[in-house]
């Protein structure tokens, strides 16, 4: 059998499925997506997360398009399924502020690859001058670092 030179792999190894260890009785993915993968929902984390607006009225200004009803609502389930939580809540004046817990900290490194992924195959859409770059290039203080660290 020939080996691919690209990665030592026969033929046939490479079209063998690549399998879980374990037997799921949901499929990940699929389970990730049901908050995850509603409109806007990545957006406001990175929004939260990465580029640190954390009041409802920066975030709706971060995201043409975002109404405010939607955004009270993905911030509610969001909150409700653990992805952030309300560090600050006034009434007068009318200040909230929301921050990741944990679980909303472990999206970083998948909003981290869809940065990657946009940068490389979509330059012309994302960076003026059209020209692919990697998260290395994009990303240089240790905080972004420790984040892509082993995603690259």
């Amino acid at each position: 059998m020939a080996k691919s030179p690209k990665d030592g792999a026969t033929a046939e190894e490479s079209e063998m499925p690549i399998l879980p260890n374990f037997t799921f009785s949901n499929c990940p993915i699929r389970t990730s997506l049901g908050v995850l993968g509603r409109k806007w929902t990545l957006l406001i984390l990175h929004d939260i997360g990465l580029n640190k607006i954390n009041r409802f009225n920066q975030i709706l200004e971060t995201l043409p398009g975002l109404a405010p009803k939607v955004l009270s609502t993905r911030l509610k389930e969001l909150e409700a399924e653990g992805f952030i939580k309300c560090i600050e809540r006034q009434k007068n004046p009318m200040v909230v502020r929301w921050a990741l817990t944990q679980k909303g900290e472990d999206t970083l490194p998948i909003l981290m690859r869809f940065i990657a992924f946009g940068s490389r195959w979509y330059p012309d859409i994302v960076f003026p001058d059209k020209t692919p770059r990697s998260l290395s290039e994009l990303f240089t203080v240790p905080e972004a670092k420790k984040i892509i660290q082993g995603y690259t």
